[in-house]
């Protein structure tokens, strides 16, 4: 029996080739058979798409190809290629790049029905895209949907995460039905009791119940006609459909059809809530489930109420329906309603169904079934007011049937009706709420035409564009009931038509579904016609999971009398005009009002808001605000609840200081802690109900576990007390590349947004199309307005200017300014100690700070004066700043002031600031269009496209505005100075620790400043570098900060201190030693009374000055000093193992003699270091099981404190 090697053709024989016995009088003596044979050993999932072919080299065409039409031609072969579709097997093809952070989403999104029907065109009839990390693949092919669709070795209903049923799984329906894996025994049991339930014997009787809610849903319409009022489709569709449901699965009155203004029922608003706490969940993912949210406990609590409406339910059934069980077939019959059979309907076995999954299957037929039967309603009146033709010969077909607005409809009756039937099916191949059934491959598999999908895969078939697949329907668009009654239609493909799926995973209640319709549908026809009275063109709801309407109104009005209607209508030779049906595009909501929240210490939370309210104008929404946290709504119960009542969207943008709140944040912190401290238990407070909202936490990973600490508090503390978080909070690391970081979060939350919302994202301008979320807010003329103005007295440029940069700031004068390190030191470092005389009035306490607002350096100043081709002292004054005008820009903090172009620069302008992508995508659309720029525009918008390692290079080589200019010149001509205010972020004040106390001088505050040197790879501080340069006379605008409650020494002498600094961090302590000399007071060393002691740490023997300075202190008996220098390599080099080193005394003081640790220096290196020797020596000395614990309460009890850095 010969062996042939059978391989795909473009794949090597040897390493992909399976080989099979073949002999034509064998098993396999049909081209037949060995198509299937051959589709089993190559995962081809249709063996009649295969044909055989003489193998050849892979770059052969396909056309050139041997065609091996019979088995004895393949005999006489070795080895055989094989073709599927005629095609070489390869990958899905699809749009590939797409945009930062969400790939192919504007693919997709918002109009999907829209945009599969696109990309079908555009792609073919299977699709592959990627889209904010998931990978889908669509298909509208009959042959693969049937593939797809069944249950075999290829594929399976499998709900994972990224399935559009896990929401439904996770929201109480469990393991029902819809919503199990077809794996699971759930699906079986349940499959194997709800096909008697819903089978052709169970839904004769059950006909007679739904004419009976039939019935009640027209004296409702009966009462909405007499009144003359138009109304909401869909919303009544649901309540005819979900009261027929609730009488035939429960048999119970739902009390929804009692008259026109009857409410929605209880049950399905808690169904509802349910499905929105689930699809939150779900959008949060694994990690964000497994913690204690508040999400989750609102969806428990909503749970239990649904439950308890269960219970009480098969209560009532077990007390008034069947007494007995029974077999399947005979409890399909005899029992009162869905729910008793499933209470006591057994199998062959004597089993009944298992309780949990009573409850999820009746859960599954009230949430899944009602949505489904009423958005088909919704659209079925919407074809009979848009055809009114088809209308009038579907009336005349049932009033031929015998039918009437007085009798009473029958199973039989309904089984008869043929154009009701092509109507209905009509309905649903243009319009079928249903439209992704989702299916998941088991293992590689090969589609028809050679498509290949890999393992787990998601494939969904696209059911509208299935069926109004060109290739399989004439005039798909045309909506022509009376095709269904043609040989074309009744030949059609099998699967060319799937209103509910197919296979074993179709939808089991379809003909419970049909029957409902049908019988309301001809309820509603033969006492009414209905007009559409919807202001514009119908649209679809972007954010529901079905395909329904959003905006379908609809009017009735009294139907003709039986005596009139016109019977010609039915004949077969009424010819009639093909009406296209309309194609609703998706629906946009409301947009609600928009609040970008700030608060941080030097506005860079305030620069992240002023771009997301840019954003949020650019993509449609009207009403916009950018406030701090402490002016927002936010901070004022009474107003929170005004804002609840309305539409409302916050972003809140928040900072954090080595956990602590921003000072614009104190009183916020201070009440989020009241109101946390007043919930109980479980519960769930409503200071933030009704509130939409997202957080984003600017921190500093330097900062250890402190680094998100206040953002993650409002963000829980605000879900807790009733806020509904609408997206995952986001964190940025001013460590790292905290810009990148928000950019990726807010292009995703605006993904988000505009998918649930229906926003268009794509703008067309000319020829090209544009990206809203990856573009910046358009720049006009308008959007700035500057006058020049002549000055009024000669300008000295050289003197600062007569009134501070930014209000509340006062000038010192610089009285000495001397370098620490010695100048022959081999480490490129400088550090200074500088002495300020301060105004009058500033008063300080030692530990407190000193904010310094910096100067740029002259040198880059002139440089880009020069550029930009500015006349230094000319005066000008911003008059006017659109609301879209970043809140952070030169152009929104100068409005209304007087500068010289030399102050823009040298005090205002941030020019030594890293670049925001914001800022290079709105320098992009400076660039002119002239070719000489291409380059140079494209670089700038990709860099502020995208976050990932290809862009570091240039973020390296421009890491400032200043920067940029230099290395690329030519783009100073693109900005006038409208332009430049708004792309340069006004200077920020930068925070010292005073290095003196007011005891020895009042009008004198010393700083200790570290500065980087510009022979090493870094460059100068923008601060520090401008303090380095400052000699004796010079003007500093600084303002005093408290450094808070606990960073000063304590009023008793006696109280240990332990003061622990490395390099600049010895700052503060300079002040407590001033401090403790001008007191008098002594350590116990020398004779005093006070536990006094320095460790500090540096890095070499180089700094005489301050080595001298700290050693007064010890000669006069001040201070008690151990250092460590890191260069030594000793057993100890640092300072936060000195801490260990004095373990039990540092443990004595603090236990029993109400000591203190004060920390200065890095937050990465001192702050963690430190706190991680005092939990050693709690475990230690101490022997605490807690250590960790415990400095956490020295903390808060002020006796552990810190004033670190990043």
């Amino acid at each position: 029996m010969p062996t042939i090697v059978f391989h795909l053709h473009g794949k090597s024989a040897l390493t992909h080739g399976v080989s099979i016995d073949v002999q034509p009088d064998s098993t396999l003596s049909t081209l037949h058979d060995l198509q299937k044979t051959v589709a089993d050993k190559l995962s081809i999932a249709l063996p009649s798409s295969i044909s055989f072919h003489a193998s050849a080299d892979e770059d052969t065409t396909t056309r050139d190809l041997k065609l091996l039409e019979t088995v004895e031609a393949i005999v006489k072969e070795g080895r055989v290629a094989v073709l599927v579709s005629g095609k070489k097997v390869h990958p899905v093809p699809g749009p590939t790049g797409g945009l930062p952070f969400i790939g192919g989403y504007s693919e997709i999104y918002p109009d999907f029905i829209g945009n599969y029907h696109r990309l079908f065109r555009k792609y073919g009839h299977v699709v592959h895209v990627w889209y904010l990390g998931k990978s889908i693949y669509l298909t509208d092919d009959p042959d693969c949907a049937g593939v797809v669709l069944k249950e075999s070795e290829y594929f399976t209903k499998k709900i994972d995460e990224n399935s559009p049923l896990a929401p439904f799984k996770l929201s109480g329906f469990g393991k029902g039905i819809f919503t199990s894996d077809s794996d699971d025994w759930e699906w079986a049991e349940g499959h194997k009791f709800m096909m008697t339930a819903m089978g052709a014997k169970a839904m004769r009787g059950y006909v007679r119940i739904m004419d009976h809610s039939a019935k009640r849903l027209i004296k409702c319409f009966d009462d909405m006609h007499a009144k003359g009022k138009s109304f909401d489709a869909f919303s009544w569709g649901m309540r005819g459909a979900a009261q027929t449901i609730g009488e035939v699965l429960i048999g119970v009155d739902l009390k929804m059809l009692e008259n026109a203004e009857s409410p929605i029922a209880d049950v399905f608003h808690l169904l509802a809530r349910n499905l929105t706490l689930a699809q939150t969940l779900v959008r949060r993912g694994r990690l964000y489930r497994a913690l204690p949210n508040p999400e989750d406990r609102a969806k428990r609590a909503t749970e239990r109420e649904i439950d308890s409406w269960i219970e009480v339910q098969k209560a009532n059934v077990i007390e008034t329906g069947c007494s007995q069980d029974m077999p399947l077939q005979e409890a399909a019959v005899n029992t009162s309603s869905v729910l008793d059979y499933m209470l006591h309907a057994t199998d062959e076995d004597g089993k009944k169904m298992n309780l949990n999954l009573v409850n999820s299957n009746i859960l599954t037929f009230l949430g899944a079934g009602q949505v489904t039967s009423s958005s088909v309603l919704s659209w079925l009146w919407f074809c009979l007011a848009t055809f009114p033709a088809k209308a009038r010969k579907l009336h005349a077909s049932l009033v031929a049937a015998g039918l009437s607005p007085e009798k009473e409809i029958t199973a039989e009756q309904l089984g008869k009706l043929e154009y009701l039937d092509w109507f209905v099916k009509e309905g649903q191949r243009l319009y079928n709420p249903a439209f992704q059934p989702t299916r998941q491959a088991r293992k590689d598999v090969i589609l028809p035409g050679g498509l290949f999908i890999p393992k787990d895969a998601q494939v969904t078939v696209s059911l509208h564009a299935l069926m109004v697949n060109s290739e399989h329907w004439k005039d798909p668009l045309v909506f022509n009931p009376d095709r269904w009654g043609t040989e074309e239609v009744k030949k059609r493909h099998k699967y060319a038509y799937l209103p509910f799926a197919t296979g074993a995973r179709g939808c089991i209640g379809f003909n419970f579904a049909l029957q409902e319709i049908k019988v309301i549908l001809t309820r509603v026809v033969l006492n009414f016609q209905i007009e559409n009275t919807t202001e514009g063109a119908v649209i679809y709801d972007p954010n529901f999971i079905v395909f329904k309407p959003l905006n379908f109104s609809m009017k009735l009005h009294k139907q003709i009398p039986i005596s009139e209607v016109k019977f010609d209508d039915l004949a077969d030779n009424h010819v009639e005009e093909k009406l296209t049906a309309p194609q609703p595009t998706v629906g946009t909501g409301s947009l609600p009002r928009f609040w970008a929240i700030h608060a941080s210490n030097t506005g860079s939370c305030e620069g992240m808001a002023g771009d997301a309210a840019a954003k949020a104008r650019q993509l449609g929404f009207s009403d916009v605000k950018v406030v701090s946290l402490a002016d927002s709504p936010l901070a004022d119960r009474e107003q929170t609840a005004a804002v609840a009542a309305q539409p409302n969207f916050f972003l809140i943008c928040v900072a954090t200081y080595n956990g602590e709140p921003p000072d614009s944040a104190l009183g916020f912190a201070d009440e989020l802690d009241a109101e946390m401290k007043a919930l109980k238990g479980d519960g769930e407070g409503t200071r933030f109900a009704g509130i939409n909202f997202c957080v984003f936490g600017a921190g500093n990973t330097e900062w250890g576990a402190t680094y998100q600490l206040f953002p993650n508090k409002v963000d829980s503390a605000m879900a807790a007390l009733g806020g509904n978080r609408i997206f995952p909070k986001g964190s940025g690391d001013a460590n790292a590349d905290q810009d990148g970081d928000f950019t990726e979060w807010s292009t995703k939350l605006w993904a988000a947004t505009a998918a649930s919302i229906g926003l268009d994202v794509s703008k067309s301008s000319g020829s090209t199309e544009q990206n809203l979320l990856a573009s910046t807010s358009s720049y006009t003329a308008q959007s700035v307005k500057v006058i020049f103005q002549p000055p009024t007295s000669p300008v000295c440029p050289a003197a600062p200017p007569s009134q501070p940069p930014v209000t509340e700031f006062a000038q010192a004068t610089v009285k000495s300014n001397i370098e620490l390190v010695d100048a022959d030191s081999p480490m490129p470092r400088s550090m200074r100690l500088i002495e300020l005389e301060i105004p009058q009035g500033l008063v300080y306490r030692e530990g407190d700070h000193l904010e310094v607002f910096p100067e740029n350096d002259p040198a880059v100043v002139e440089r880009l004066l020069a550029s930009l081709d500015f006349v230094a002292d000319a005066v000008f004054k911003v008059v006017e700043v659109d609301a879209s005008v970043n809140p952070r820009s030169l152009a929104a903090t100068l409005l209304d002031r007087q500068v010289t172009l030399r102050e823009l620069l040298t005090y205002h302008a941030d020019l030594s600031g890293p670049l925001q992508r914001s800022v290079l995508l709105m320098i992009s659309s400076f660039v002119p269009e002239d070719d000489k720029f291409a380059d140079l525009r494209q670089t700038l918008r990709r860099a502020g496209e995208v976050v990932d390692s290809a862009e570091e290079t240039f973020f390296k080589q421009n890491r400032n505005f200043a920067q940029l200019i230099i290395n690329h010149p030519i783009l100073a001509q693109a900005f006038d100075l409208p332009k430049l205010l708004v792309v340069l972020r006004n200077n920020q004040p930068r925070r010292y620790s005073i290095a003196s106390s007011p005891l020895v001088d009042p009008r004198v505050a010393k700083l200790c400043v570290g500065v980087e040197d510009s022979r090493v790879g870094d460059f100068e501080g923008l601060c520090s570098g401008f303090l380095k340069r400052t000699e004796v006379g010079h003007g500093v605008w600084v303002k005093h900060c408290s450094s808070g409650e606990f960073f000063h020494l304590p009023e008793d002498p006696t109280i240990p201190v332990t003061m622990v600094g490395a390099g600049t961090g010895i700052a503060p302590f300079l002040g407590f030693m001033e401090h403790r000399r001008a007191q008098g007071i002594k350590t116990q060393e020398a004779g005093g009374i006070a536990p006094f002691r320095l460790l500090y740490g540096t890095s070499h023997h180089d700094m005489d000055a301050l080595k001298s300075l700290v050693h007064s202190y010890i000669d006069d008996g001040t201070l008690i000093l151990d250092a460590v220098y890191s260069a030594d390599h000793s057993a100890r080099r640092f300072a936060q193992q000195l801490v260990i080193r004095y373990g039990v005394k540092i443990w004595d003081d603090l236990s029993n003699n109400n000591g203190r640790v004060f920390v200065c220096g890095s937050a990465a290196r001192v702050g963690a270091g430190v706190r991680n020797s005092l939990a050693k020596i709690g475990e230690q000395v101490g022997g605490l099981s807690d250590a960790q614990g415990w400095v956490g309460e020295l903390k808060k009890a002020g006796k552990y404190t810190e004033d670190i850095f990043g």
